[in-house]
């Protein structure tokens, strides 16, 4: 038995910089790289070896207990010459790959870079091989880290194909619990659950199959479909359904996640590469609308990285993602007609993201919208109930305003729309655009006066006018008397944008070192000349009516200010520190 012993034709600066570069995210991956070396060379042996049977393609692993891990495969093998030549390729031909940014294509190209990766868990690398072109040669070859390498010619006959050893190493004490078979299994059947030939684990005297060869179709069998779902992605799902591309790009299934989620949360997909795990990250190939969708695709056609461990940006990338945004598309709208009820019940779930998508993507926005639920004075509606309400509508962008006048329209059975939360504003702005049969404008002064009717007792009430304007002028709000219903609301405040900001600058002044106070009263000058507040009383109402028969005393002007502090608290405006103590001075005044 001849040893002859060969150097690396490799850069090994180029593999240090591949490995501490971090090619690989984890050294988990070396057990993908091996898996895929071992069913790339069952795909050439069945493309080369006519004699070859792919019903007997075949991989094996075992973990012995004297820690080692052995990876089997009947494919391809390899003889002298392939040996030397794809391994003496390993530094350049994998930077020639980052540099690109992409993997080659052809199969046992990645031989080398594949093996590379085992160097993360082991000092040594054992491969005995025999290639189907030279059944009756066995070869082994030994590659350790130094950069050396040794190949042998067996004696002992052994069958075609290939089978690499890995050993642990005392002084790799980060990597022991890959020589265990409930990790090893773990992780071949994270990453090769789909591959299409036979995967066992031998280990303890007993043989397990580790992968499925299974095909998932959400029209033939669904509740198979969700229970994959569950296993792989760890949810019980909404609903399922098929991912198919035009072109044959990508096939699988997709997922609607049963919880909100954020628009830019990370997201957990399973995708494959040729049956294989390649990536979690489904950024670019899902459309950032479908935050709610959770994935497992296959493709055959994708380019990866060099690390294999995401897809090259490249047209047909983009093509696949215009696709998988269409076949998304298509569902919602087969909801649309076919299952209103899921639909409504998706929007509902995911009203804050899909409010978001709705607000800055087109695509999708006619779908959806329709389904968007707004609290009304007449009770939730959704935006399509209100496209096709047929009388005039308001909307206000602010949420206390909407809180205050909604009693107001209630009693007049007209629709005021609360659209003070994020993204409501543009939202119904749309839905304006698009409706024919309802006018949606936003509420204005005009048209909070239209609400209110003027009354006949302003004669009467010339001394409690009087009054009420020399109190309130120190909060800088004017009065004026009003009749509307309903006549339990003694008062109604209203404020436009500028002294709402006062009211802002005031409270945070109240909070505000010195230094802090001057410069936020520089600010509050800019907005105080058009700053407009009114406290509207409602001569309806019986305690307002007492008031102004009354003759105007300390206690009725105890009450206009516990009558102002009270309509600041019924439109949930939070109150300064001066006011406060109005209320309580004012309580105060009305026991004595």
């Amino acid at each position: 038995m001849n040893t002859n012993d060969y150097k690396f034709k490799v850069n090994l600066g180029g593999m240090i910089e591949l490995l501490s570069g971090h090619l690989y995210s984890s050294p988990n991956v070396f057990v993908r790289e091996l898996l895929q070396n071992c069913t790339d060379a069952i795909h050439v042996r069945a493309d080369k070896d006519s004699d070859f049977d792919l019903k007997t393609a075949v991989v094996e692993i075992e973990v012995t207990e004297d820690e080692q891990i052995i990876f089997r495969d009947n494919g391809t093998g390899l003889n002298e010459e392939e040996i030397h030549r794809f391994l003496s390729v390993i530094g350049q031909s994998s930077k020639f790959d980052i540099e690109k940014g992409q993997a080659q294509g052809d199969y046992i190209g990645r031989f080398g870079i594949g093996l590379l990766s085992c160097f993360m868990v082991t000092d040594t690398i054992i491969v005995r091989t025999v290639s189907f072109r030279s059944p009756d040669i066995t070869l082994e070859w030994r590659g350790h880290a130094d950069g050396t390498y040794t190949i042998t010619e067996l004696s002992e006959k052994r069958p075609v194909g290939t089978e690499i050893i890995l050993r642990q190493d005392e002084h790799k004490t980060d990597v022991a619990d890959y020589y265990h078979a409930d990790e090893i299994s773990n992780l071949v059947f994270y990453y090769g659950l789909f591959l299409q030939y036979p995967i066992y684990m031998i280990s303890g005297g007993e043989k397990t199959r580790l992968n499925l060869n299974m095909k998932l179709d959400a029209e033939k069998n669904k509740p198979l479909c969700l229970k994959m779902g569950k296993m792989f992605l760890g949810d019980d799902f909404l609903d399922c359904f098929n991912l198919v591309s035009s072109d044959g790009l990508f096939s699988g299934i997709a997922y609607v996640l049963p919880y909100p989620v954020s628009a830019n949360a990370h997201h957990m997909h399973r995708i494959y590469l040729k049956n294989m795990l390649l990536t979690e990250n489904g950024d670019k190939l899902l459309p950032e609308w479908a935050f709610f969708i959770r994935c497992i695709i296959h493709t055959d056609r994708l380019t990866p990285t060099s690390s294999r461990e995401d897809f090259y940006e490249d047209e047909i990338l983009e093509q696949a993602g215009h696709e998988i945004a269409q076949c998304i598309g298509n569902y919602l709208e087969s909801l649309e007609i076919h299952n209103d009820s899921l639909l409504h019940e998706i929007v509902r779930i995911h009203h804050l993201a899909v409010k978001s998508v709705i607000a800055n993507d087109d695509s999708v926005s006619d779908i959806l919208m329709p389904y968007i639920v707004f609290q009304t004075t007449l009770g939730e509606m959704t935006a399509r109930e209100m496209m096709d309400f047929g009388s005039n509508a308001f909307y206000t962008t602010d949420v206390n305003q909407f809180r205050q006048l909604a009693p107001l329209y209630s009693q007049r059975s007209e629709l005021l729309i609360n659209a003070g939360y994020v993204y409501d504003d543009k939202i119904i702005r749309q839905i304006s655009e698009k409706s024919t049969d309802t006018s949606i404008e936003k509420l204005t002064d005009t048209d909070i006066d239209l609400l209110l009717n003027d009354t006949d007792m302003e004669n009467d009430a010339e001394e409690f006018i009087k009054a009420a304007e020399t109190i309130l002028r120190k909060y800088d709000c004017r009065i004026s008397l009003k009749e509307f219903m309903p006549d339990d609301i003694p008062t109604l405040y209203t404020i436009n944008d500028n002294a709402y900001n006062t009211r802002q600058i005031k409270r945070s002044k109240e909070k505000a070192d010195a230094v802090f106070s001057d410069m936020l009263s520089s600010f509050e000058e800019s907005f105080r000349s058009d700053a407009k507040a009114c406290l509207y009383f409602n001569t309806n109402n019986l305690v307002v009516k007492k008031l102004i028969a009354s003759p105007v005393t300390e206690k009725t002007k105890a009450c206009i200010e516990i009558l102002y502090v009270n309509a600041l608290l019924s439109g949930h405006f939070p109150l300064l520190n001066h006011e406060m103590k109005t209320l309580n001075d004012n309580l105060y005044t009305l026991m004595l």
